[in-house]
This record gives C-alpha cells, structure tokens and sequence, in this order.
C-alpha cells in the first residue's frame, strides 16, 4: 500500500486519473443498479399487462363465440337453414380454441372454475339442449321450444356475460394498481438516486479540493511567483522540495528565469532590431495590400469588360446585339434594370428588366426628359428619385432608386445611342461612372460595326437586286471554284430553286445538278474548267447549252474575268436563254430551204417554155398558151416573193392585211392545170 501511495505521489496525473477512475465506477455501479431496478420493475410491469391484457381479450372472444352459438342455434330453429348449422359448428371450434388459449395462461383458482363452468356448459349444449332443441324446431314444436327455452338454458350465457363485464372490470382495477404499484418503486429508486447522487457528490468535493489543493495552490504560487519576476524581482519557490510535475515544473521555472536574467540584455537587444523590422515589415505589408486591392479591382474590372466586349462580338444582328449589350451592361454595372435605345429614325429599344408599359413611357419621353440634357452635355448624368412601389416590393422602409444616363457617342462626338442603368437603394460612385463612361466607348465601336455590317448588307441587296433584273442568268465563281453569288434568272433558268442567293456552291455541287439536265455535260465541264483557269489575258469562246428538262431550252454560256489591283479574284459566267433566236434561225433555215424550191419550180417553168419560145418554130396557139404559162409562173414567182416579203414584214411587225373572198376550188386546182400532160413541153437540156 506504501509503494502505491509512493508511486501516485511522484504523479499529479496518477493521482488526479487515481482518482477519476474511482469516482468513474462509483458512477458506472450506481448506474448499473438503478438500470437494474427499473428494467425489473418495468419488465414484472410488462409481464403483468401483457397477461392481463391477453386474458381480457380471449374472455370477449369466449363471450363472442358463445352469443354467436345461441344467435346459431336460434337462427337454425327459427329457418331450419344448413349454413347456419355448420355455422354453429365452426362457432364451437372457435370457442375450443379461445378456451385453449385460455387454459394455457397462469390462472387464479377462480379463473379455473370459471373455465370448467364454461367447459361444462358447452358439453351439455351441444349434447344435451341443442339436440333436444332442434329436435322441437324439426317437429315444428315451438310451443315446446319457447318452454325449453324459457327454463334456464339462456341463463349460463347471460352469467358468462356478467363475468366477462366483470372481469373487464376487475382487469382495469389490477392494471391500476400494477401502475400504482410501479410509481411508488419508481419512486422509491428515484430516492435512492437522488441518495446516490449525494454520495457522488460529496466525493467530488472531496476529489475537488484534493486536486485544489495538490494542482491549484502550487499552480497559484507559481502564478505568483512569476508575476513578481514580470515585475522585476527575484522569485522564491517554495516547491522546489516536491517530487511531482510541480516540483519539476518549479525547478525549470526557477531554472528559466536565471537563465532569462542571463540572456535579458541580449533579447532586448535582439527586441529593438526585431521590433524595427516588424515597423519595416508592417509598412511594405500595408503597401502590397494596397497594390493588391488596386490590382483586384482592376481584375474585377477586366473581367466585366471582357465579359462585355465577348458579347458584343457574338453576333450582328441588330436587336440580339442591344438585348446583349444591355443585359451584360446591367450585370457588369451590378444594376436592377436597364434599357438602351438608338437614336435613329426606327429608335430601337432593348430592356432588361423593365416591363413593355415602362419602355413604352421611357420613348415617349425622350424628347423632354434626362436624355435632353445628355444630348447638350454628352456627359453621363445620375438622377435619384424615389423608389415606386414596384420597385420596393414587399419592403415598407423609404428608399431611392439611381438612374444613371450613359451616352454612347460616335467618334466625331453625336450621340447614336443612350443606356440608362437603375439601381434600387445604391448610390452610384464617380468610379462606377468613369468605368461606365469606358464602357460606352467600346459599345460605340460595336455599334458603328453594326451600322457597318447593315450598310454593307443593304449595298449587297442592292447589288442582288440589280442581278436580279437582268435577263440573263449570273454565275460569280472565286478562284477557289467556289459559287459566291448568283441571281434569279440563274436559279430559274437552271432549276436551281434549293440555292439560296448568297449560298456559296461548290463546283462539284454544280457539274453534279447540271449532270441530270444537259446532253453534253462532259464539255460544260471542259468549257467551266478551261474558263476558270485562264489567268484572263486572252479571251475564249462561248459555249452552247442544251438543256433537256423539264423542256429542251439552249443557253448561250460565255465568261468574262474580274480583277482587283490588276490581280484576277473571280470570273463571272453569263448564261444567256437564246431558244427563241435558235428556234427563229432554225425556221429561217427550213425557210430559206423552201423557198429556195419554191422558186425553182416557177424559175424552171419559165426558162423551159422560154428555150421552146427562142429555139423551136411553134404554132401561134401553142406559143400563145407557152406566153401563158410563162405569165402565170411569174405571176407565181412574184406571190412567193410577196409571201417572203411578207413574213419579212410580220418579223418586224408592219404587215398589213386584206381581207378578200376567192373560190377554193380554184386555188386548188391551178396548180394541177400548169402540170397537167399534154399542157406543158419538157424543157430540152
């Protein structure tokens, strides 16, 4: 026992653990007890009630079943019906089974005889009264039966009922004092807790003050101690002589302190350099602080500025680029809502989060508003007014809305556009302005590359306009064989009707839709090809078309080089529709063909009867009747050549006509009686 005392001396912590430990398991047994006795006396109080409560069940299933033997039993004398019968039957082996179940729990001896009253009953029912009974009934004695049934039989059902009533009762005053019962034991260890609890606690006062005073004077004294040296004088311990942790803690403090002393002036020293240093340090640490913030700042505001101009070089449609520039304007300037607007003839408007009824009102009011003023100073102007209700929503307290009015100016200062800002309850600083200010600047440039585009667009149009009043169809091909433009008389006139006008086309594309429509595709192809890489200093043929479908259609192809700074960057094919003057030259040719016959015929009548007149004697009569033909075959002659001039005319439009009647027959056999045998000599050789 000395050993272990010598041995929690050397120690604090052994005494201090010594000492916890005990006060630990004092804790941990009274714990354990008083577990201990409540779960005994809830478990004896569960055990009580589950029984209770099971008896009290199976007695009102016994008295269920029993009343339902009698409602059987009657029902079967009265209607005599089967089911009712087996009905009963299955009643009384519900009625085994409860009692079985009955049996089988812990029973008082009058919980005994009630059971083999009830047994007995049952036996002499269904041996002794339900036969006689259905007996009567089967005779049809009811008469009989009322007597029977009036002499007692009803009886032992009505005292079953009785008992189960009273059981319920009785059942209901032993879980009253089953919980009676288990208050006062509640309460009783609840006494003996509050017992143990004092115990417990008069030993942690007792392990309180051993600790106090083993731990917290001697720390105490030492506190004192040291607070003398940190005044300048000489402590004095007086634990020196101890063998614990707060001996050995005196002695390094003493130990400390000489050394302290020894070392003062060498600290000190070091103390006034690291002092000056700390000063130096202090200063160079408030200095980047600053160029951090500044840096920060900038970073926030390049980053709101990119964010910026990469929307505005996403697109170049008119309203996407406003809807862009105002929703990224209202964001980069931490704003609730914002509206931008163009001043120009259409002033188109973009908004973020201001209703159509608001914008509506900011255009009416642009005339006579702030965005006068801006328009004369050309520098932003902030308005502070109140807060409507909208703009407060469900907030009651006053508060005022800032308006800032930023212009966006060309670069020969005229405003194209003006942005106005809303923030809801924050002021606007001379910064945020500035920054604003820069803002508009690069806003400006997106703008006037916008009027750029558009202005570029509409010049195309025009140009795709005038292409498309020419008759004859454009082709424009880069150096590359790339289609870069076309008019409608090219997609009409090769069925190109899928191809958008400033839709490039690829060369393959085109060889391969003209392959279904022409007859001689591999020559388009040669003539295509040969035309593009001529480098334009000799000119080259044209080349004719044959188009085959849907109607056959011949298109003269010619091709003509365009240059810039004498370097040539595209060559445009001209598809010109001549199936009019082809067809034309072709009935000129059949014309021409035919006349040619025509006028042979006549030509050789008159030169054959003209060799007979000159080279033979011939009688009057047959010189008269040569005269004739003769006369008549120039007459022909001269109506063919009438004809010829008259087609001439009808070409050109200034044919007149006469209208005359003349008999058919005779124009039908002229003819016949210049050629008919014997009228006409053949002309020698």
């Amino acid at each position: 026992m000395s050993e272990i005392r010598q041995i929690l001396k050397k120690s604090i912590t052994r005494r201090f653990t010594a000492m916890m430990l005990t006060l630990l398991s004092l804790l941990v047994a009274g714990a354990a007890i008083v577990l201990y006795m409540n779960d005994s006396a809830f478990s004896q109080y569960q055990t009580t009630l589950k029984a209770s409560m099971e008896k009290r069940v199976l007695v009102e299933q016994i008295v269920e079943h029993t009343n339902q033997i009698f409602f059987r039993a009657r029902g079967y004398y009265a209607f005599l019906n089967p089911n009712e019968y087996n009905q009963l039957f299955v009643e009384k082996q519900k009625l085994e089974q409860a009692i079985a179940a009955y049996k089988k729990l812990p029973l008082t001896s009058q919980e005994q005889v009630v059971v083999s009253s009830i047994e007995s009953f049952q036996s002499n029912f269904f041996t002794n009264i339900f036969p006689l009974a259905s007996g009567y009934a089967k005779a049809g004695d009811y008469e009989a039966l009322r007597a029977f049934s009036s002499s007692g039989v009803n009886q032992e059902v009505n005292n079953l009922m009785s008992y189960a009533a009273n059981y319920k009762k009785q059942n209901e005053q032993l879980l009253l004092q089953e919980n009676r019962t288990l208050f006062a034991d509640v309460i009783s260890q609840s006494q003996w807790f509050v017992l143990y609890i004092v115990v417990v606690l008069i030993f942690s006062i007792w392990v309180t003050r051993r600790t106090t005073r083993d731990i917290g004077a001697p720390l105490e004294r030492l506190s004192v101690e040291a607070d003398r040296f940190s005044r300048g004088e000489l402590p004095h311990f007086q634990d020196l002589h101890r063998v614990d942790e707060i001996g050995n803690l005196a002695r390094s403090l003493d130990y400390l302190i000489r050394q302290m002393k020894v070392k003062e002036e060498t600290l000190m020293a070091q103390n006034e350099e690291l002092q000056a240093q700390q000063d130096e340090l202090m200063m160079q640490q408030e200095e980047l602080q600053e160029a951090l913030a500044k840096m920060e700042d900038n970073e926030r505001y390049l980053q709101k500025r990119n964010r910026l101009i990469q929307s505005l070089a996403n697109t170049l449609d008119k309203q996407e680029l406003l809807q862009s520039i105002i929703r990224n304007i209202v964001e980069v300037m931490d704003a609730d809502k914002g509206v931008i607007v163009l001043m120009n003839t259409d002033q188109d408007v973009s908004s973020f989060g201001v209703s159509e009824l608001g914008v509506d009102q900011f255009l009416r009011g642009l005339d006579h508003g702030p965005l006068v003023r801006v328009q004369e100073t050309r520098e932003p102007y902030v308005l502070v007014r109140e807060s409507t209700d909208a703009e407060r929503g469900y907030q009651e307290a006053y508060s005022q809305t800032y308006e800032l009015y930023l212009p966006v100016l060309h670069a020969d200062q005229e405003l194209v556009a003006c942005i106005v800002v809303s923030r809801i309850g924050r002021s606007l600083s001379p910064q945020e302005q500035q920054m604003a200010m820069g803002l508009s600047k690069q806003i400006s440039l997106s703008l006037d590359k916008l009027a750029m585009h558009e202005e570029t667009e509409k010049q195309r149009q025009i140009t795709q306009d005038m292409l498309d009043t020419i008759q004859e169809g454009v082709q424009l091909v880069d150096n590359n064989g790339v289609t870069v433009q076309v008019n409608r008389t090219f997609r009409e006139l090769l069925q190109f009707d899928q191809c958008p006008a400033g839709q490039p086309l690829e060369l393959s594309g085109y060889f391969r839709h003209m392959d279904g429509l022409i007859c001689d595709h591999q020559e388009l192809v040669a003539f295509v090809k040969t035309a593009l890489s001529e480098d334009g200093t000799g000119g080259f043929a044209t080349h004719l078309i044959e188009l085959t479908h849907p109607h056959v259609r011949y298109i003269q192809l010619y091709a003509e080089h365009l240059f810039r700074d004498q370097k040539k960057w595209g060559t445009l094919l001209v598809y010109r529709d001549i199936t009019k003057e082809y067809e034309i030259d072709q009935m000129k040719s059949e014309f021409v063909s035919t006349v040619s016959h025509e006028l042979r015929t006549p030509l050789a009548s008159v030169l054959g009867f003209a060799e007979l007149l000159l080279n033979k004697e011939l009688k009057p009569e047959r010189q008269q009747r040569y005269m004739t033909a003769i006369y008549q075959e120039a007459k022909r002659l001269t109506a063919l050549i009438n004809d010829f001039l008259d087609l001439q005319r009808m070409e050109s439009g200034r044919q007149s006509y006469e209208e005359e009647q003349f008999a058919i027959d005779q124009l039908i056999n002229w003819p016949g009686s210049i050629h008919r045998p014997g009228n006409r000599a053949r002309p020698s050789r």
